[in-house]
């Protein structure tokens, strides 16, 4: 029976004939890599910065080896491509070019890991399938270098363990101080190589040569500037990172779930499952398992085996685990073309699974697009409220979902900022000394989010309680006497005038600027914008 022709393409051999129509494997990266970046770039502009990309910009705009949650490459990153405008667009230009070249790398990594022409494409379309690297791939945040520098590390660390060079070696301790300095997550790949090293018997070897730790003291050498930028800050990153990481040392299941759900979402749960499959497989075989898979099972097992510990006694976040996913990708690849193998029921078992993989991604991915580019959230919601109002007029013990508000929408977080911050600026110039005026907000995510978007040398602060990256930019004594503006959000983190009254000499009389933002006609911010005069040089609130 001939193959139906949308069943075939999502099978290995289909692949390999669209390869082969592309011209090679060769064109069809390119092609491949092309339309990735086309798409990358126009959705570049389309929607605002998120919260934490507003804070990274921040920090490309105060340059220093190292900041209260993370180490520099982010801002490095950011300042370099902002150069060529104070744009999201801009900002998001050195990610996308990261994630490009990391996947030329990856190409690289599974043509040099597996002898097997099938193993790059495949490779390939699967990491662009993950939801996760989707995002990953534009947001101008610390995974962008990370993510290349991970990827190049683990093609740099296969020559060294196949060739004994200890050229390879030191690139790859360079490559090692390059994740360090773009996410502390890069102390994660020592345990890569170490188990890897253990894996099987001929590599073992490994664990008493001087090179594998030759490269570790050159990782830490290129890493040193961080270091000693948190000795002369009281190791205030890595105190909050050990802290942030660890939650609250308690187990519960609820943390968990959530961390595991979060996979599922991030990887798309039916690539995520066969991942799982295809890990089991090769550890059931260690230490006899294939070089290759080997080293793809410890680029990636290790990874997720320690966020979800950590989701075990805290907060673990979707994206964390990301770098997994280049073993992830390889592993994952290797086994549906190892299934090809295998009798006629079991081969096409897994091309099921494959094409019910490539269909969910694919509309994950999709939702994702329309969800933030388009005004789709606001009528599917009403009309799941509908659905939940019919459901409880026949069942009452079903409550219906309440009343559309514009706070349920998430992606009016990335919009309406520009405007918030241009409102701001006309208050600030009409102070009586607009450049002895500085704002600040109860929490420093609403400082980032505003700040980003007001001219460079706006002094902003937070006066919160708590530790932030802004108590190292501001300087209380240095800002004694000056106005203040303070921004007061509505939906979230809302104070009131009189929580930082005592820290000025007074509050204007007049009431308050309410500052309201419009999105397709509905308001989705809205502030409050009070005048403080004569600032005492004090940080701390009530």
């Amino acid at each position: 029976m001939t193959k139906k022709p949308f069943k075939s393409i999502f099978s290995v051999d289909g692949l390999s004939n669209l390869v082969r129509r592309c011209g090679g494997e060769r064109r069809f990266f390119w092609l491949v890599l092309a339309i990735v970046a086309v798409a990358r770039l126009l959705l570049a502009g389309r929607f605002g910065l998120s919260t934490d990309e507003s804070h990274y910009v921040m920090y490309a705009r105060h340059l220093a080896w190292g900041y209260f949650d993370h180490p520099p490459m982010v801002a490095f990153l950011g300042a370099l491509t902002s150069v060529l405008g104070d744009h999201a667009f801009f900002y998001r230009l050195g990610p996308i070019l990261c994630s490009l070249l990391a996947l030329a790398v990856l190409r690289s990594l599974a043509r040099t890991l597996y002898a097997d022409e099938r193993m790059a494409p495949l490779t390939l379309i699967l990491f662009l399938l993950l939801p996760v690297h989707f995002l990953l791939g534009i947001a101008l945040l610390p995974d962008a270098t990370l993510n290349l520098f991970w990827c190049a590390g683990l093609w740099t660390a296969w020559q060294a363990f196949e060739t004994r060079r200890w050229t390879w070696w030191l690139l790859t301790g360079a490559l090692f101080g390059g994740m360090l300095l773009s996410k502390y997550h890069g102390a994660l790949f020592p345990i890569v190589l170490f188990a890897y090293a253990i894996s099987g018997r001929e590599t073992r070897s490994w664990l008493w040569s001087p090179k594998p730790y030759a490269a570790g003291l050159v990782g830490l050498l290129f890493f040193s500037p961080n270091i000693l930028w948190n000795a002369r800050n009281g190791w205030i990153s890595y105190l909050y990172q050990l802290g942030h990481g660890g939650g609250r040392g308690v187990f519960e299941i609820e943390n968990l779930l959530e961390a595991i759900g979060g996979q599922l979402a991030a990887g798309s749960p039916v690539l995520f499952v066969m991942l799982a499959i295809a890990t089991v497989a090769v550890v059931s075989k260690l230490p006899r398992a294939e070089k290759a898979n080997r080293f793809a099972l410890c680029a990636s097992l290790p990874v997720f085996a320690f966020f979800i510990l950590i989701g075990l006694f805290g907060k673990m976040l979707p994206h964390w685990p990301a770098v997994g996913w280049f073993g992830g990708a390889l592993l994952l690849a290797a086994a549906l073309i190892r299934a090809e193998t295998l009798d006629s029921a079991n081969t096409m078992r897994w091309r099921r699974w494959a094409r019910g993989g490539v269909v969910t991604a694919l509309v994950l991915n999709g939702l994702m697009i329309a969800v933030i580019t388009l005004p789709i959230l606001p009528p599917l919601y009403r009309g799941a409220r509908a659905v939940s109002l019919k459901l409880h007029e026949r069942i009452p013990a079903i409550r219906p979902m309440p009343e559309y508000q514009s706070k349920f929408d998430i992606t009016n977080d990335l919009y309406g900022w520009d405007e918030a911050a241009r409102q701001v600026e006309a208050l600030r110039a009409a102070m009586p000394n607009p450049d002895r005026t500085f704002v600040f907000c109860h929490r420093f995510y609403l400082t980032s989010l505003i700040g980003a978007r007001m001219p460079p040398d706006t002094v902003l602060t937070s006066l919160g309680h708590r530790q932030n990256q802004y108590r190292l930019w501001f300087d209380p004594a240095t800002h004694q006497g000056w106005d203040a503006l303070f921004v007061d959000y509505h939906a979230r983190w809302h104070q009131g005038p009189e929580r930082y009254r005592d820290r000025f000499d007074r509050l204007a009389a007049d009431p308050p600027s309410r500052l309201e933002i419009q999105r397709r006609g509905e308001t989705v911010h809205v502030f409050d914008v009070y005048r403080y005069y004569g600032y005492k040089g004090e940080i701390e609130s009530r």
